[in-house]
């Protein structure tokens, strides 16, 4: 009986992470493509495009605000403990049907982003499929006959609204996450012992 060695099968190349260079090197191929692409979404569905944009932002904004006002929740719970005041005690009350409300409305903005985006994939995947016929339209029978051709145009009309929208939401993700970042930086700035 024959022992194996440990490393008879290596992983294939594919499999192995690439260099820093080669990463970074994708990582422009995708920049470069992130205007195009982001113009055809706009052109597919402006008013839907501009919804996801807005619903993006309110949800960048969202914690923040959560945020604050759970501070001024407990500043009130602390002044109300030392005052005893039935006012006090009615404005942490309403601060924190503030924060209910600021928490329902993070939940709907969230399904209402998602269903926005859906309606999105679909006109996006109308567009391009209908850009995707004119171009056939333009060939010749021949192109038709050539499997590398035909194999191309099936590979598009089966990615048309997964691969763009992908990007562009991964690009609306990142803008979300900075202004969430930019925003929770600014409250501790604000709330710091250090900046006053």
């Amino acid at each position: 009986m024959s022992a194996t060695h440990p490393h008879a099968h290596p992983p294939p190349p594919s499999s192995r992470p690439g260099t820093l260079r080669e990463r970074l090197r994708g990582a422009r191929t995708v920049f470069r493509q992130v205007p195009g692409t982001v113009r055809l979404v706009w052109e597919a569905d402006r008013r839907g495009t501009a919804w996801v944009a807005a619903l993006t932002l309110v949800l960048a904004l969202l914690p923040a605000a959560i945020a604050w006002v759970g501070k001024l929740i407990v500043d009130g719970v602390v002044l109300a403990a030392r005052s005893g005041a039935a006012a006090d005690r009615e404005q942490v009350l309403r601060l924190v049907g503030l924060e209910l409300g600021l928490m329902a409305a993070q939940m709907a903005a969230s399904r209402l982003l998602g269903l926005r985006r859906e309606l999105l994939r679909a006109a996006l995947g109308n567009a391009i499929n209908v850009s995707i016929l004119e171009k056939a339209l333009s060939l010749e029978l021949r192109h038709f006959e050539d499997a590398e051709v035909y194999d191309k145009m099936q590979n598009a009309r089966r990615e048309a609204s997964a691969r763009p929208l992908s990007l562009a939401m991964q690009i609306f993700a990142i803008g979300q996450n900075a202004v969430t970042l930019a925003a929770l930086s600014g409250l501790l700035l604000r709330i710091s012992p250090w900046s006053v």
